[in-house]
């Protein structure tokens, strides 16, 4: 098989400034951060970029070893600052782009473009940058598989044909190694390219990186990496969307990447409980313990947390509950079927779907059930399977 080199990732190395800090004890030397924040840079001032409410300072841009200059940032670009191993001395960046690649079909139609197949809309899109431009879009999820542009930059590096993409997986299939990402981005793999195959499966949040054949519509994948939220020990901080609410306000999903539990102790910014709608915009700081995230704190970025975000997408639309008897469960597929508004209709079940109650997919045949869950792509897929109550 024919090697390919991994596209780079930039990175910044930065200094914390005592401002990042949120909370009003003077007498901190240094103030505590999460072990790992991801979010867009916010703004930037002179050599001092603030991500999530925390500022940081830049003493060095470098990509590929090679020094770019700090003006090369703005504001808008998703990273990830992971202080563990130097919270007192500054923090490691990692620029976090949901695509990579050449930008291609500017303008048709109007504030479109495509890249790597996928066509985005983005009416900020800078004059300076043109048709085969290399360069790193950063977004967040909308509902029904689609993504909500935050910034398009571009870089002068020769990428050498690689690309990147990220999305949540659906319509894999193991026999043919393929599955999609987004509404139309298919994507060929081997299971070998992740730790654990078992792991891959619909419904995972996964970036990909290799070669786009523009002819073919197809993504090649060279490396593969599973994304959720799990992978620190401690505490976290991350920027996104609500992309579920359970009924009784008791978790929620962000981003399509990770559900998080609610506690008494939770506490609210600009917001409430009430406030905990599906598309609303948040910040979530948050304590990791094994396959558990419980949210600290909620800070709702849109002001009213009414989840009606900027507007552009009806995320009510795209969420759905029922009850009813199950029936026609098939675990090759992981689908059942149940009533919903007056037909029997198919449920799927992905990587983010919860069992209560000591159900599995094995044993839902003939049960009378609660579910609840999100529509994507024409798909309904649970989110929460549990027992009618008495």
């Amino acid at each position: 098989m024919k090697r390919y080199a991994m596209i780079p990732l930039l990175t910044l190395t930065l200094a914390a400034c005592g401002g990042g800090s949120e909370g009003g004890d003077n007498t901190t030397t240094s103030p505590t951060l999460p072990a790992s924040v991801e979010g867009k840079i916010e703004q930037i001032s002179g050599n001092t970029v603030t991500v999530n409410g925390h500022q940081y300072q830049v003493e060095s841009v470098q990509y590929l070893g090679t020094d770019i200059a700090p003006e090369k940032l703005e504001t808008n670009l998703m990273v990830n600052a992971n202080t563990t191993s130097r919270a007192q001395t500054g923090a490691h960046i990692e620029l976090e782009p949901t695509f990579t690649g050449r930008i291609e079909k500017i303008g048709e139609p109007k504030d479109t473009f495509t890249i790597n197949g996928i066509e985005l809309s983005f009416a900020a899109l800078s004059p300076r940058i043109h048709n085969g431009d290399w360069v790193m879009v950063s977004s967040l999820p909308t509902a029904n598989a689609g993504y909500k542009v935050l910034s398009v930059i571009s870089f002068d590096f020769d990428d050498e044909g690689m690309v990147e993409a990220e999305g949540r997986i659906s319509s894999i299939d193991f026999n043919n190694g393929t599955f999609k990402i987004g509404k139309s981005l298919t994507v060929l793999f081997d299971k070998s390219l992740v730790n654990n195959p078992k792991k891959l499966r619909n419904g995972t949040w996964v970036e990909v990186i290799g070669t786009y054949n523009e002819y073919e519509a197809e993504l090649t994948a060279t490396e593969m990496k599973l994304k959720n939220y799990n992978d620190i020990n401690g505490r976290g901080e991350i920027e996104g969307v609500i992309t579920w609410v359970a009924r009784d306000k008791s978790k929620f999903e962000l981003n399509y990447r990770g559900t998080f539990d609610i506690h008494p102790s939770t506490k609210y910014d600009d917001g409430n409980l009430s406030s905990l709608r599906i598309g609303a915009e948040v910040e979530v700081d948050y304590i990791s313990k094994g396959d558990t995230l419980i949210a600290k704190e909620i800070e709702f970025e849109d002001g009213d947390g009414d989840g009606d975000g900027d507007g552009d997408f009806d995320w009510d639309a795209f969420e759905f509950e029922t009850e009813g008897t199950v029936s026609n469960v098939n675990t090759d597929k992981e689908t059942f079927m149940i009533e919903l508004k007056g037909a029997e209709k198919t449920i799927h079940i992905d990587a983010l779907t919860r069992f209560e109650d000591n159900l599995t997919l094995e044993s839902l045949d003939g049960e009378f059930l609660e579910v609840e869950g999100v529509i994507i792509s024409g798909e309904y897929v649970a989110r929460e399977i549990e027992r009618e109550d008495d």
